[in-house]
């Protein structure tokens, strides 16, 4: 607990400098482009003659200046959040040394701010059984006041009538501002219902977005152009990944044929497909003018990219890390994954695809490395996308059995609130842009990810497992996208339609 006294010593005063930018510029974090509206107050735009006294009383506001002081009155706000037991255990809510030390500085900042504000403790209860408690808790009064459960957890369980509709506490928590993530809110609400959400406070949601890395001496060695460069010119491409992969790819541990022993171009995982996919500007669901879910499934562009994906999965130069996981665990990894960064590590890769989570297990290395957006599917294409891979992203409920669940509402404003200056700055500046990004063109990298990060409402209800359609197509022995959408296509929407009905109240 030293270290976490230290730690949160340095961080509270780091938090103020923060708040004053931030509170400056509309509360916005500039990393994310997503905000309700991309730009302040209209009103305040149009009035450029703003005096001074009132942009310092704006720059002098806190997180949580606009709640009440000590309005839980003493009470202890108990969070439900995953264990983690097979892997991305909740970090998030109280401070954790043994899965997330360093980031326990700030959680314990952000907790104390939010404690002292509103009266009240903070506490936590782990669990590795998140949808039965739910279930529970709807028919008892459960012994927690909110919920953080995987998305894909939480996500079906909305139409067994389990959660408050969060909308209904519109006076308490402000959706509007930053902090809350507005591109969940409008994949998972329909109409003026919604029941599960996202905001600053989920680092998990930061973990699991997808990007590549590569190794800057293999990349020197080869004599190749520099990736940096091919994205801030837009062509950043899956052909130019490809291309530069294959010049890389090459025996070199004595055995004949590729194996991910030898130097190899690029390391690439199933769910991958699903990045490359998104990354060319696809969705797997998107909502019509009148917000109604539709299969995206459909049409020349959709199958033209899935060929690309499976092209490139079935390249005799690319490595398929699920391929060789017996093989790896046989050699001592943990699995393909951690073999395919052992591999970069060493300089014996050229890229590796990953979610944000995995540059931290680089810190065994001492190998220069970068970080790289997921490709576009061509240079004509707008802008680059990166998908977030909701199976381990967590939301915020409120169960119906809480019975009273204001209180649960008025934390989750303050969590959010508080977050963003500390839990969020803390993992996106210090960890990644300071500690592991070697130069200014890792942070702007690291910008473009998380300036680009999307949802998929089909990934996060995976009706009729449309989330997995796309890699399975992908990750075939040989390519039939028609027949396959034809076949799944009819449960995908019945399931879907199960949902909007639910929503409709049908």
């Amino acid at each position: 607990m030293k270290s976490f006294r230290i730690v949160s010593i340095l961080l509270a005063l780091l938090l103020v400098a923060c708040l004053a930018v931030s509170c400056g510029s509309n509360g916005q974090d500039p990393s994310s482009p997503s905000s309700p509206s991309g730009t302040s107050d209209p009103a305040s735009a149009e009035d450029s003659s703003v005096s001074e006294s009132e942009s310092s009383e704006e720059v002098s506001r806190g997180p949580l200046d606009h709640l009440d002081d000590l309005a839980l009155n003493g009470d202890t706000i108990t969070f439900l959040v995953e264990n983690g037991s097979l892997g991305y255990p909740s970090v998030e809510i109280m401070p954790n040394e043994e899965n997330g030390a360093e980031i326990a500085g700030s959680v314990l900042v952000r907790n104390n701010l939010v404690e002292e504000k509103l009266g009240c403790t903070i506490a936590e209860r782990r669990t590795d059984n998140m949808a039965s408690e739910l279930r529970t808790a709807a028919s008892d009064t459960p012994d927690f006041d909110i919920a953080c459960p995987y998305m894909t957890t939480g996500a079906p369980l909305i139409m067994e009538d389990l959660f408050y509709d969060l909308y209904q506490f519109k006076d308490i928590i402000n959706f509007d501002a930053p902090y809350w993530d507005q591109n969940a809110d409008a994949d998972l609400s329909f109409g003026d219902k919604l029941y599960m959400t996202t905001g600053d406070f989920s680092l998990l949601t930061m973990d699991v977005t997808h990007c590549m890395i590569f190794n800057k001496n293999v990349l020197a060695n080869s004599g190749l152009e520099s990736p940096y460069q091919l994205v801030e010119d837009g062509k950043w491409t899956m052909d130019k990944m490809l291309e530069m992969a294959r010049q890389v790819t090459q025996e070199s541990d004595g055995v004949d044929g590729i194996t991910y022993k030898d130097t190899i171009g690029l390391f690439i995982n199933w769910n991958y497909s699903n990045s490359l996919y998104i990354g060319s500007g696809e969705k797997f669901v998107k909502k019509n003018a009148a917000g109604i879910p539709e299969l995206a499934f459909s049409g020349e562009r959709q199958i033209d990219v899935t060929r690309k994906i499976f092209d490139i999965f079935h390249d005799d130069k690319v490595i398929y890390d699920e391929g060789f996981n017996t093989q790896a665990i046989s050699d001592g990894f943990k699995n393909c994954y951690w073999a395919a960064r052992d591999r970069l590590g060493n300089d014996g890769a050229l890229f590796v695809t990953i979610s944000l989570s995995d540059v931290l297990n680089l810190a065994d290395y001492d190998c220069n490395f970068g970080m790289l957006i997921t490709p576009k599917y061509t240079e004509d294409q707008e802008r680059y996308y990166s998908y977030i891979s909701v199976i381990k992203a967590t939301g915020c409920v409120i169960p119906v059995g809480n019975d009273n669940p204001e209180k649960a509402a008025l934390m989750l404003e303050a969590l959010n609130a508080a977050s963003t200056a500390t839990v969020k700055f803390d993992y996106y500046e210090r960890i990644f842009k300071v500690q592991k990004a070697r130069d200014q063109e890792d942070s702007d990298m690291l910008d473009r990810i998380f300036a680009s990060r999307v949802y998929d409402i089909g990934s996060i209800f995976n009706w009729g497992n449309a989330r997995d359609f796309i890699a399975n197509v992908a990750n075939g022995a040989s390519f039939d996208y028609v027949s396959s959408l034809e076949s799944a296509q009819g449960r995908m929407e019945t399931e879907m339609q199960d949902t909007v009905d639910y929503f409709n109240g049908n």
